[in-house]
C-alpha cells in the first residue's frame, strides 16, 4: 500500500499498523513504488551520482511500546519483527535466522576501557549475516512468482542465496569471480546453485544484468559497476539486526561498528535505528562506524565527496567479503545522517585483529576482524570514553575461509 501522504502525516495511517510507503532514494528523497530492479533511483543516476532507493514505512499512530512488547513475546529470530518486513509471516522462506546474541569481547582482547559487545552474526544458518537479507529477498521474490533468484557474489552471499532458493524451492545462480574460493562454490553447489564464472570481477554485474533480461531471473543483489546496493527488501532484513540489539541492551548503543564494502548491512542497520527511533522505542540512535578495507567512505567524508571515489586495491587481499574498491552513496549518507566516521584497515591489522579475537574464542573470517580494528584506533583517537558501549559486528565464521587458518 502507498499511500500519497507524507509518512509522519498523523492523517496517512490511521490503522497504527506499519505501511510501506514505498521506496525512497537516500540521496534526493524522491519516491516511487516498490521496483525489483536494483539500479536505484533514476534522477540520481542521470545526474552522475547513482544512489540506492529504499523501503519507507508510516509508522503514523504505531504505538511502539505495544510493538516492542509484542516483538520481545516471540521467539521466531528475525521473523518476530514480521511487522517491519517486506513479506507476510506466513509467506517467509525461513530457517530462523536472527536471534544472534550480543557476546561481551574480553577487555584484553582490545584496546580501551569501553565495554565491546560482539553481535554474533556467525551463528545463523549458513554462518553470516547474509541469511537475514536473503531470507527476506527470496521470500518477496517466491512470493512475486519468480522461478529464479540470481546475484553476483563469489562468498557467503551465494551461500546464503543458494540455500534460501532451495528451501522456497527455486533456481538459483551466482555469477562469480573467476577464483572464488572453492569451499564458497562447493557450499553453492550443495544447495544445488549454478555458478556462472564470469571473465573478471567487473565483468559480472554486466553478465548478472544480461542474462537477467533474457530469463526473467529476480535480481537480488547490485548490477552498477559505481555501486549501488542490493535488492531493497533483503535490506529490510538487515534492520533486524537494530532491534536485536535494543532489545537486549534496552536502548541504543553508543557505536555500532560494521565490516563495510557496499554496505547494504550498514544501511540496514541505520534503517532499524532510525525507525525505533521515530517509533519512541529508543531514546537516541548510535554513532555507525564503517570498517572499510580501502579509503573510499573515509575519502569522500575528508574531502565532502557526494560520490565515493574508487580506490586501487591489493589483488592478493583476504579481506574479500569488504573488498570492493567503492563505496556506495547509502553508505556515506549512514555516516553523515549518524554523526559517524569511516576507518580503513590494513590486511595486517586485519590479521593482528583476526588473531585477538580468536584468542578471546571468537574465530571469526578476516573481514569481520575489522571493526575491531576501527574501535581500536577510534579509541586511541579519544572518540570513545569509558561509559560508552560499543557493538561490533562479526558477520562470518573463519571457517569460511580454510586459506586464512594456519
Amino acid at each position: 500500500m502507498i499511500p500519497g501522504s507524507d509518512p509522519h502525516d498523523a492523517a496517512g495511517n490511521s490503522s497504527g499498523t506499519p505501511l510501506l510507503l514505498g521506496l525512497r532514494c537516500v540521496r534526493c528523497g524522491a519516491r516511487g513504488e516498490p521496483r525489483e530492479d536494483t539500479e536505484g533511483c533514476p534522477d540520481c543516476r542521470a545526474e552522475g551520482v547513482p544512489a540506492a532507493m529504499l523501503a519507507e514505512h508510516d509508522l503514523t499512530g504505531t504505538d511502539g511500546a505495544q510493538l516492542a512488547r509484542r516483538w520481545a513475546a516471540r521467539r521466531e529470530g528475525m521473523w518476530s519483527y514480521r511487522e517491519l518486513l517486506p513479506v507476510a509471516r506466513e509467506r517467509a522462506v525461513t530457517l530462523r535466522e536472527g536471534g544472534t546474541p550480543l557476546v561481551p569481547l574480553a577487555a584484553g582482547a582490545h584496546e580501551g576501557s569501553h565495554r565491546m559487545l560482539l553481535k554474533d552474526e556467525r551463528r545463523n544458518p549458513t554462518g553470516s549475516f547474509k541469511d537475514r537479507f536473503y531470507s527476506a529477498a527470496v521470500s518477496r521474490a517466491a512470493q512475486h512468482g519468480y522461478g529464479t533468484v540470481a546475484l553476483a557474489s563469489s562468498g557467503n552471499a551465494g551461500v546464503s542465496a543458494a540455500a534460501y532458493a532451495a528451501l522456497a524451492g527455486l533456481d538459483c545462480v551466482v555469477v562469480t569471480a573467476p577464483g572464488i574460493p572453492d569451499v564458497w562454490r562447493g557450499l553453492i553447489e550443495l544447495h544445488g546453485g549454478r555458478v556462472l564464472r564470469a571473465a573478471d570481477v567487473d565483468q559480472r554485474w554486466e553478465l548478472l544484468r544480461d542474462r537477467a533480461a533474457v530469463e526473467g531471473w529476480a535480481v537480488l543483489t547490485n548490477t552498477s559497476t559505481i555501486p549501488v546496493a542490493s535488492h531493497w527488501a533483503g535490506i529490510e532484513g538487515y534492520k533486524t539486526m537494530a532491534y536485536e540489539i535494543v532489545e537486549e541492551l534496552g536502548d541504543s548503543p553508543e557505536a555500532v561498528v560494521v565490516p563495510v564494502s557496499r554496505g547494504d548491512g550498514f544501511a540496514g542497520l541505520w534503517l532499524g535505528f532510525r525507525e525505533l527511533h521515530t517509533l519512541g522505542i529508543v531514546r537516541r540512535t548510535p554513532r555507525m562506524i564503517a570498517a572499510e578495507r580501502y579509503p573510499s567512505l573515509s575519502t569522500a567524508s575528508r574531502l565532502d565527496l557526494e560520490l565515493p571515489p574508487e580506490q586501487s586495491v591489493d589483488p592478493d587481499s583476504f579481506a574479500s567479503s569488504i573488498g570492493n574498491p567503492q563505496g556506495t552513496v547509502m553508505s556515506l549518507r549512514v555516516l553523515r545522517e549518524s554523526g559517524g566516521t569511516a576507518v580503513a584497515c590494513s590486511e595486517a591489522e586485519l590479521r593482528a585483529a583476526t588473531d585477538r579475537l580468536a584468542a578471546a574464542g571468537v574465530a571469526a573470517e578476516l573481514s569481520s576482524a575489522a571493526p575491531l580494528v576501527a574501535a581500536d584506533r577510534l579509541w586511541r583517537d579519544g572518540e570513545f570514553s569509558p561509559e560508552d558501549r560499543v557493538v561490533s559486528l562479526i558477520t562470518s565464521h573463519a571457517s569460511h575461509q580454510p586459506a586464512t587458518l594456519p
